[in-house]
């Protein structure tokens, strides 16, 4: 039977299709996301146009727009932009669809010119894609604009996004600017690659500093935000010159001083001394320590500084006589921390009592190499015991192989706690014994023995040729400075590595396990074996540095040569 549908329920019919079709309309307009599926969003957000245009001079206007190629995440935006120089006032950004107005609430500055940069934290609103590159917008409220221009390079792990600070010197603030008070001239962020350009800057002489702004406020956090320090000021010229090029290796700065926590004699020739954070240089030398009888008014010379196992930041002072009097005090000279910081020491001193309890303990192997069955140990390498307690110099060890046939073998202690034992070339894939007389291996401070017995241990070679060899040259402009390289395994090669430079400016690392390396140098100004990073108030630059940006390779049996690792 054919339905006949009545005037009324075909208006009914229409209203509820328009309400549907409202309602889808209304959903699509509330949504700014492309359609599901596809293939995954890759490109990265771009400006695609700008008002007033780039370059523009005379501008009158009080505000800028910058339009997106796609929606963006407005709060990327707002902590990736930059506006030089910095108004008193914060603009407001007014938003329709992908365009931004920046509204300043003050009138701009009269024959200035004016750059905004948006940096690499902004955001795509879909995929999260970050923008490649910093963008920059100059235009002049006067007839024409600053040229001056630099250029520079991060050298980090993560190196997109650095923020980096440039100051225009003057002379009343070259000797006390702090860019953890003082409000940077010009700003902008690194991009992916570490790079970072300066253009339309006023010219002059600037000081530059790299951040990883955690708190979005261009400035200087100190100890909880990384920073970078300039080896040079730079002067910003018209052109970039090989000269007008930056380098920057960022790290947290420590400004506290190391402190000690506490100090007692733990028996009467021995005083454990315990600092807040690890100290340099180490070992601690003796002559930077000195225990005195307050009574007596006499030195007691400590002929040992040993760092005990298990204590973290504690270090034992081993001394020539005993204790047994006082109260007594000890002087520590020169003692810094990893940053450079000097031992801050009470107004009191630092006073002990002393101990009549003698050591009994008798001395412990801590660790060794090879250890107890030990395979592919290397043929030419050096062998080594290391003690928990300052040993006397005498002592038989002896290296068989699997025949009882004697290897010759070469003694001597590298340090107090420390004995190594060289030997001539092994075979390959051989096994050998290596035999310790406990009783000849004793305490120099108690004259007691490691044990009664001799101890033998078991290990097998591998094959020499397993290893291979990376060798080039650094250049300085300091011909006569120490040049130390650093090789660093990456991934699973855990392989560190470390070396001078000799006269003629060339390096050599043998005995390379095969594997993926990084190279970096550093000349050695202060001669201490490690590298300073600067300090930005007061303001004292790095010491000259180079870094391989390459990863090389190593394989066995080869030389990696003709590196070069450019330092300044």
């Amino acid at each position: 039977m054919k339905q006949i549908c009545s005037r009324e329920d075909h208006v009914t019919r229409m209203r509820l299709l328009m309400l549907l079709l409202g309602v889808a309309f209304l959903s699509a307009c509330a949504s700014q996301r492309p359609p599901e599926g596809g293939p995954p969003d890759t490109e990265a957000p771009f400006i695609e146009e700008t008002y007033p245009a780039n370059e523009t001079v005379r501008f009158d206007g009080g505000e800028v727009s910058l339009r997106f190629n796609e929606y963006v995440q407005r709060q990327s935006f707002v902590d990736a932009v930059h506006i030089s120089p910095l108004p008193e006032e914060q603009p407001e950004y007014e938003w329709s669809g992908k365009e931004v107005t920046i509204v300043f609430p003050d009138t701009l500055l009269a024959d200035r010119t004016y750059v905004i940069t948006v940096g690499t934290k902004v955001k795509d609103q879909h995929a999260g894609n970050p923008m490649l590159g910093t963008f920059h917008l100059a235009f002049s409220t006067g007839d024409s604009l600053d040229t001056g221009r630099f250029s520079g390079l991060v050298l980090d792990e993560k190196p997109s996004g650095i923020t980096i600070l440039a100051y225009l010197l003057t002379p009343e603030i070259a000797d006390t600017l702090d860019p953890s008070t003082d409000r940077p001239d010009y700003a902008v962020q690194t991009g992916d690659d570490g790079s970072f350009h300066f253009y339309n800057v006023a010219p002059g002489n600037y000081r530059v500093f790299a951040i990883r702004d955690r708190s979005n406020d261009l400035k200087y956090n100190v100890e909880s935000e990384e920073i970078g320090i300039p080896n040079r000021d730079i002067t910003a010229g018209d052109s970039l010159s090989p000269d007008a090029h930056l380098r920057f290796l960022i790290a947290k700065e420590d400004t506290t001083r190391p402190s000690v926590q506490r100090i007692e004699a733990l028996s009467a020739r021995t005083v454990r001394v315990k600092f807040n954070e690890t100290l340099y240089p180490q070992p601690l030398p003796l002559t930077w320590l000195r225990i005195r009888d307050t009574m007596t008014v006499t030195d007691v010379p400590v002929i040992a500084a040993l760092a005990p196992p298990g204590e973290r930041y504690a270090w034992d002072l081993y001394t020539q006589t005993e204790l047994s009097g006082g109260p007594y005090s000890l002087e520590l000279d020169s003692l810094r921390d990893g940053d450079f910081n000097m031992i801050l020491l009470p107004d009191s001193g630092l006073v002990f009592p002393g101990s009549a309890i003698p050591d009994t303990t008798a001395p412990t192997l801590l660790r060794r190499f090879p250890t107890n069955r030990a395979r592919t140990v290397p043929p030419d390498s050096s062998f080594w015991v290391v003690f928990d307690s300052p040993m006397s110099p005498g002592c038989s060890v002896q290296l068989t192989d699997s025949s009882g046939n004697a290897v010759p073998v070469d003694l001597h202690w590298s340090s107090a706690d420390e004995l190594r034992i060289e030997h001539s070339l092994l075979q390959d894939e051989a096994v050998y014994t290596l035999c310790l007389d406990l009783t000849s291996l004793r305490d120099t401070v108690s004259g007691i023995s490691t044990g009664d017995s001799t101890e033998c241990i078991s290990f097998t070679t591998g094959l020499q040729d397993r290893f291979g060899t990376v060798s080039g040259t650094v250049t300085s402009e300091d011909s006569s400075a120490t040049v130390r390289i650093r090789l660093q395994g990456t991934g699973k090669t855990d392989v560190s590595m470390e070396a001078a430079a000799d006269a003629t400016r060339t390096f050599q690392f043998i005995r390379v396990p095969e594997g993926s390396y990084i190279l970096d140098a550093y000349q050695d100004n202060d001669n201490n074996g490690r590298f300073f990073p600067g300090t930005a108030n007061p303001f004292r630059p790095p010491e000259p540095f180079g870094i391989l940006r390459d990863t090389i390779r190593v394989r066995a049996r080869w030389e990696t040569n003709g590196i070069t690792i450019p330092i300044r």
